[in-house]
């Protein structure tokens, strides 16, 4: 029976890197002679909402957890890009439907989730890549009230491990910069927008090298990036591309997180520690999007990371999945 991995260990799993990796387009390469190149567009309705249903899914050893979300998008030209408004219309996880547009209804919610629920608005280049979240600052002061919140909420008092952990998992989300911040704070968009004027060959795979960096690791982790582009019997443009990390740069920079959490809890139980030796680990990132081939939105996608883990004690695994169906119009 596979055994449970220390907790510890998967809170710097699930912190170490930030969402699924933006959107790249991998080069072109030069097509046959009878290839077909396609070039992904990006034309957006303008100040005509756009609705979706979205699925996160969280699975770890500890037990799976479902979130399901209603959120619209509304586009505006902004220069040579746009600033999309993104709004949270509805929230439930395996219980009732709360409704957010009842401000009593929000202000029951646990303080923890209340930030990433309130509209943001976001800058967009000219492919549609998130570049900017405006008001950040204010989206920062409420997540340093947090602490706070949820001690008043629960009557319990705030300590000072407490306050460690806290810190752990939000500082890097707090010290983060605007530009950094839609990677941080938003869940399935980052990778399924800002694919805009990307050139494929038309059921041509084709792989390049990145970098991954941000959420708590050191330093950029080495990916291999892989995509394919095809169309459907419907005209829709569909992209399936994977990035695969370094296991060997992976497994340096989860270990640096584990040491700055042990820094950070000096008086931890050490055998409770030995149990977090890490063996092996292996990260995947996989995107899926079935692209509008006028707007170039995305009609559903999935996006899906993916681990594999084994410690001094057990092996596992987990991942976070998120999908992604446009509803309306």
């Amino acid at each position: 029976m596979m055994r449970k991995l220390a907790p510890a260990l998967y809170a710097a799993l699930m912190f170490a890197l930030p969402a699924p990796a933006s959107a790249q387009t991998p080069p072109l390469t030069a097509p046959a002679a009878d290839a077909e190149t396609i070039t992904i567009p990006f034309n957006p309705p303008l100040g005509t909402p756009v609705t979706y249903a979205l699925r996160f899914e969280r699975k770890r050893p500890s037990g799976d957890g479902v979130f399901d979300f209603e959120q619209r998008l509304t586009f505006e030209r902004l220069g040579s890009g746009y600033l999309l408004r993104l709004e949270t219309l509805s929230f439930s996880s395996g219980g009732p439907r709360f409704d957010l547009a009842d401000k009593r209804v929000l202000d029951a919610l646990p303080a923890a989730l209340r930030p990433y629920l309130l509209p943001m608005a976001i800058e967009l280049d000219d492919a549609g890549e998130m570049v900017r979240m405006r008001d950040w600052e204010a989206v920062r002061a409420q997540l340093r009230q947090m602490p706070e919140a949820a001690a008043a909420m629960s009557g319990v008092p705030l300590d000072a491990g407490g306050r460690t952990a806290f810190e752990l998992v939000f500082g890097p989300i707090i010290n983060g910069s605007a530009e950094e911040a839609p990677g941080l704070m938003i869940r399935g968009w980052p990778a399924v927008l800002g694919y805009g004027g990307g050139e494929f060959v038309l059921g041509e795979p084709v792989e390049a090298e990145t970098e991954v960096s941000g959420g708590l690791l050191p330093g950029a982790v080495p990916a291999t990036l892989q995509g394919v582009v095809t169309r459907n019997a419907d005209g829709q443009l569909r992209l399936i591309q994977t990035a695969r990390f370094d296991p060997e740069a992976m497994r340096a920079a989860t270990l640096a997180v584990i040491d700055m959490m042990r820094a950070a809890a000096p008086g931890r139980d050490r055998a409770a520690a030995a149990d977090e030796t890490l063996q092996s680990l292996e990260i995947t990132d996989e995107v899926e999007i079935t692209f509008d081939p006028l707007t170039g939105l995305s009609i559903s996608a999935r996006t899906a990371r993916l681990t594999s883990v084994t410690t001094g004690t057990g092996s596992g695994g987990g991942g976070e999945i998120m999908t992604i169906r446009r509803i309306a119009p």
